[in-house]
């Protein structure tokens, strides 16, 4: 027993995790240390071990991978089957277009191995030892990722057919927010627009347009050039965001080049955001550099930019919801903060209306954000589970209307995101207005009636700024399942799986994600205690050896 006890309190000397629980025990008995009170404040902030030799060959492997993954996406995509055919880049022994089959298993090839390669960044990231070379380093494997998706048509998504068509009538006076791309007559801009939005009116706001309009207008009112001139928009949105997240992350005590790598070199936004040339970029990086200035006591300008970025698309009026309310600080009364709230978006509200009187645009595209009500194949878990419950009772001889349920369960989600909402009101000026906004941000998607990866990203990436500690194993793994929900099958989420209970088993594809994020928090942990060294017979003998001592102490 002596001898046992003697490896586990040399054992304690090189386990942080079980000095944090000896002095925890203290603390309960004696009172805090100072030792205690700093590690409670930093516990939330992992930080990887910095290592000072160079290992460039990891890094290289890492970028490397990435970069064939992000070739062979791109190579092997379908192009959208309404779209202008146009040049592409292509891979010798790589078909296009190829069958269903080879598709899907080259798309699975690509993910696996982008997604080695992100998981790969991320380790190097805080690993380097001078801050502004690690940034040097994230940004240009990033950007050496980024360059093969915007290489030919836009990957996984038509959306950006749909954001030139509306350019296109904003360049014509047509007011996109009243009416669809059919009002165009039949040209190149509505032929490519996906049927299902020809007649919906825009949801986006003034800046989305102003931007859609001025691609059309310099490529020539061309749609092919008109796209290209998009993802220069979207490259910059992305830039934009980069910057965003990296000073957050700096604001938060936090590494930049791990933020920025979590945050903008995920999956999801090297082949969704970039690759399928989304205006969430724009939303995005506007949203990240108004939440960074706030941070920096610049308010006013923050809110110019978060302003911006509702004018994007209206989500992101969430950031001016938290920061209103935090405007004074953590000692402001209720009425100050009121009071601040309502000022911020008084004074947005009428920088916005004066945007879309420039633009002339009405405000149809407020209102228009119900009609993305009408898909129902995403992996949203609310119109998942809502489907379910139908297919279940209809399969037992209890005839219920799909829809509807769905739709009442999607009500539910949307009450609950209400609650979850004020909860943070309450809470954000003790947990700080962009965290606030990032959890709010991807609470308003998991719980909303659809799904789309690029809607998770913002959110996301805000919450790896602001420190994602302990959770970081579920958030990796979430992204990367979450990339996976739209295949190269002409833009529609992941194929189905078979004929009959289709939403239930997508409802279990929304289960194993949850089930791996958990179990990979578990595994980390555990491994995490082991990596320590202690077993759980040295791990006992200190606890009851260090008892013992307070007891005498007290």
């Amino acid at each position: 027993m002596t001898s046992t006890l003697e490896r586990a309190r040399t054992a304690v000397t090189t386990s942080p995790e079980l000095r944090r629980l000896i002095e925890r025990g203290r603390a309960i008995l004696v009172g805090p240390s100072d030792e205690v009170l700093r590690q409670e404040q930093d516990e939330s902030h992992w930080q990887p071990t910095v290592t000072g030799g160079s290992r460039w060959w990891q890094t290289a492997l890492s970028a490397l991978s990435g970069m064939v993954g992000a070739i062979v996406i791109a190579a092997s995509a379908p192009q959208w089957r309404l779209a202008v055919p146009t040049w592409r880049l292509s891979i010798p022994g790589i078909a296009h277009p190829g069958t269903s089959t080879q598709s899907t298993m080259w798309f699975l090839l690509g993910l696996i191995l982008l997604a080695i390669g992100w998981l790969g960044l991320v380790h190097r990231a805080g690993r380097i030892a001078d801050p502004r070379r690690a940034i040097i380093v994230v940004g240009a494997v990033i950007a050496l990722w980024a360059i093969p998706v915007s290489l030919g048509p836009p990957l996984l998504s038509n959306d950006v057919y749909s954001y030139v068509a509306q350019g296109e009538m904003s360049s014509r006076g047509i007011d996109p927010s009243s009416v669809g791309p059919v009002e165009l007559g039949r040209n190149d801009f509505l032929s490519g627009a996906d049927p299902t939005w020809r007649s919906a009116p825009a949801p986006y706001g003034p800046v989305a347009v102003i931007a859609a309009r001025s691609a059309v207008e310099i490529a020539g009112h061309n749609q092919v050039a008109a796209i290209n001139v998009y993802r220069v928009i979207v490259w910059i949105g992305v830039i934009m965001a980069a910057i965003g997240i990296g000073m957050i992350a700096v604001g938060n005590g936090l590494s930049a080049a791990v933020a920025i790598a979590i945050g903008i070199g995920n999956p999801i936004m090297i082949m969704h955001i970039i690759g399928g040339v989304h205006n969430d970029a724009l939303m995005f990086g506007f949203l990240a550099l108004g939440l960074a200035a706030a941070q920096r006591d610049r308010k006013k300008l923050a809110v110019a930019l978060i302003t911006a970025a509702t004018a994007v698309k209206l989500p992101a009026a969430i950031g001016l919801l938290y920061l209103g309310w935090c405007w004074r600080g953590a000692i402001a009364t209720w009425k100050e903060r009121v009071r601040t709230t309502v000022a911020v978006f008084a004074s947005s509200t009428a920088a916005i209306i004066v945007g879309c009187f420039i633009v002339g645009l009405g405000p149809g595209w407020i209102t228009a954000l119900k009609s993305t009500g009408k898909v129902n194949d995403t992996y949203s878990p609310t119109t998942k589970l809502g489907f379910s419950i139908a297919e279940i009772l209809n399969g037992i001889g209890l005839h219920v209307d799909g829809q509807l349920l769905a739709s009442g369960v999607r009500a539910l989600g949307l009450l609950a995101t209400a609650v979850i909402a004020f909860v943070m009101l309450m809470r954000s000026p003790r947990v700080g207005f962009i965290k606030a906004t990032g959890v709010m941000l991807v609470a308003y998607v998991l719980l909303g009636p659809v799904i789309w990866p690029w809607y998770l990203v913002t959110g996301f990436a805000l919450l790896a700024a602001c420190g994602l500690g302990r959770y970081r194993p579920s958030y990796l793994v979430v992204c990367i399942a979450a990339s996976w929900f739209v295949w190269p099958t002409s833009v529609v989420s992941m194929g189905t799986f078979g004929n009959g209970y289709q939403h239930l088993r997508g409802l279990g594809v929304v289960a194993l994600v949850i089930a791996l994020a958990w179990g990979a928090q578990r595994f980390t942990g555990r491994w995490e205690r082991r990596y320590h060294g202690l077993s759980d017979s040295e791990r006992d003998a200190v606890v009851s050896s260090e008892r013992a001592e307070v007891d005498a102490t007290v």
